[in-house]
């Protein structure tokens, strides 16, 4: 095949083509490998040095073929990005997973500023080890099971999206594990602290000056109660609530609410007793001056577009845990006195679960299905029942204490 100019040179018996593009002085090689045509810089000026860079590229490339292996490298940084852009256009069109968020954050936060620049199917252990060395450097400590269990799932994401465009093969992923440290569980409540706080907290909002203070402290009030009556997850589950996803339901005869949850872990739906709805809900509604000449009835038939729990529409939550915070601190119950950790709002939820499981209406199994989470966090985080709390289950009536009160000697 005749050369086309001085800037066109065929090589490899006319199979790839070396060429200059306007404004660069090095060649580029064009080529075909696995029924695509691939174009590749060869860095090179001279025309000698570019040949043998193109023979290179070219062979290199027929030879990954052969081994079914992927012809096109890619950056990490241009897959992730991929990637993200998949899983925002997931949740924008209400398919993707809430945790789906938080998989973006570990990409944009850890992955790409250390992983970026390697090609992705270059990424092998010895480099997933040394970037395990740098986030805990970035960290400031060992991650733990929960965290690394996050930052693996959003690993898999990137290698999901090379996969999918043929930029890697199954053999390429590397195994990730998992060496975090195990969390430890969460601090709770026990029932008489709780007790403590429901009471302190009527003292609490009466104190309040009138106005943005009492308004505050009214809303904080009935969030702690429904929190820790429901087993919501402060945050996003709660803060996502309107009134439009309340329901009164009737189950066993008996009245109850039906909420439908979005947060964490997608959509769910728990029921509650209604009371919650008799004095939470009043409460809330009643401060709101658009809601408060309506029942509660009326406002969940009407089903009304607005947020229960946050503050002229904004997110509320780290407004309330401050508010929280401190207020436990006044009242001597910030810190557990077992664990060292300072509570917070979502100590709530662990009462909730703890408190169902010392009950003994439901099973772990069932609390989890219940709750949106697993097993196996109910029992290392949420279930933290003593051995006193059970204990009663299993004593029943002495023999030995009826035979002798019946003598009546000790």
């Amino acid at each position: 095949m005749p050369q086309k100019s001085d800037h066109t040179v065929y090589i490899l018996e006319n199979q790839a083509v070396l060429y200059q593009r306007a404004g660069t002085p090095h060649w580029q090689v064009r080529y075909k490998a696995d029924g695509k045509w691939l174009r590749a810089t060869t860095k090179k000026e001279d025309l000698d040095d570019a040949k043998k860079a193109a023979v290179e590229i070219v062979t290199r490339s027929w030879f990954r073929v052969k081994e079914g292996l992927s012809v096109v490298n890619n950056r990490f940084k241009a897959v992730a990005n991929l990637a993200i852009k998949r899983m925002r256009e997931e949740l924008a069109n209400g398919q993707g997973k809430v945790i789906y968020k938080h998989y973006i954050q570990v990409i944009e936060n850890y992955l790409i500023p250390y992983l970026g620049k390697h090609n992705v199917d270059k990424i092998d252990y010895a480099v997933i080890s040394s970037f395990s060395k740098w986030r805990e450097e970035k960290m400031g400590k060992t991650p733990t099971q929960s965290t690394l269990n996050t930052h693996n799932s959003a690993l898999n994401r990137v290698f999901d999206e090379a996969l999918a465009r043929g930029f890697i093969t199954k053999t390429q992923i590397p195994f990730l594990k998992n060496k975090g440290v195990a969390s430890n569980q969460r601090p709770t409540f026990t029932k008489d602290e709780y007790n403590k706080i429901t009471r302190n907290l009527v003292t609490y909002t009466e104190k309040a000056r009138k106005g943005n203070e009492a308004y505050v402290r009214n809303m904080l009030r009935n969030y702690v109660l429904i929190l820790a009556n429901t087993g919501i997850r402060a945050g996003t589950e709660a803060m996502n609530l309107k009134w439009q996803h309340i329901d009164f339901d009737v189950l066993n005869g008996q009245e109850c609410l039906r909420f439908y949850i979005n947060g964490k872990t997608g959509e769910r739906v728990i029921y509650t007793r209604a009371s919650v709805a008799d004095r939470d809900l009043v409460r809330i509604k009643d401060l709101d001056d658009e809601l408060k000449n309506f029942t509660l009835r009326e406002i969940i038939k009407k089903k009304i577009d607005k947020y229960v729990f946050r503050l002229d529409g904004k997110d509320a939550q780290t407004k309330y845990g401050k508010m929280f915070a401190r207020f436990l601190d006044d009242i001597g119950l910030l810190n557990d006195k077992y664990k060292g950790k300072p509570r917070t709002l979502y100590s709530l939820r662990h009462y909730y679960a703890t408190d169902m499981l010392i009950k003994g209406d439901v099973t772990a199994y069932q609390l989890a299905q219940y709750m949106g989470t697993s097993e196996a966090m109910i029992k290392k985080h949420y279930g933290q029942a003593t051995d006193r709390d059970f204990a009663p289950r299993f004593i029943g009536k002495h023999p030995l204490k009826e035979t002798v009160d019946k003598k009546g000697s000790n």
